[in-house]
């Protein structure tokens, strides 16, 4: 009985020493599986970190393009009217001077008559070139607006 006794105790140690050992394999097994599950998530994530980085560098991109898209529309918009202004107030000056002179060679004769309204196509034409180079000087200036914005 004292012998079974010692083989039944011998038993249970052996079996409980598999079952500890078969337990510790399971769970380093288990770890492990965790761990390579863990490690294959890590470039996904990362790839994810990367695509909202790209994605904040796009948006911030496109709004400092509209910003100076934006700027160069006013400015050009501005200059435009600018232009207007000038263009308008310079042929309401010359139809005044051109009446007035018009007005006086009338009262004195047909010849100063003639060499006024001369001279007043002369101015005519001399306003249509100050206009034609200030259209081009204010589409120059635009363009070296809408450069320096670029830069």
């Amino acid at each position: 009985m004292v012998l079974g006794a010692l083989v039944n105790l011998a038993l249970c140690l052996v079996c409980s020493s598999v079952e500890l050992f078969a337990v510790l394999l399971l769970r380093g097994l288990a770890l492990l599986a965790v761990a390579a599950v863990q490690l294959l998530r890590l470039p996904g994530q990362a790839g994810n970190a990367a695509l909202e980085a790209t994605k904040g560098a796009i948006d911030a991109a496109v709004e400092v393009v509209l910003g100076v898209a934006w700027d160069v529309i006013t400015a050009v918009v501005s200059a435009f009217l600018d232009f207007l202004w000038s263009v308008a107030t310079g042929a309401v000056e010359l139809t005044a001077t051109a009446v007035t002179e018009l007005l006086d060679a009338a009262r004195n004769g047909s010849e100063e008559a003639t060499k006024a309204l001369a001279a007043a196509l002369e101015g005519a034409v001399d306003a249509a070139v100050a206009m034609a180079t200030r259209l081009v000087e204010s589409y120059v200036g635009a363009l070296g607006n809408v450069v320096d914005s670029l830069n």
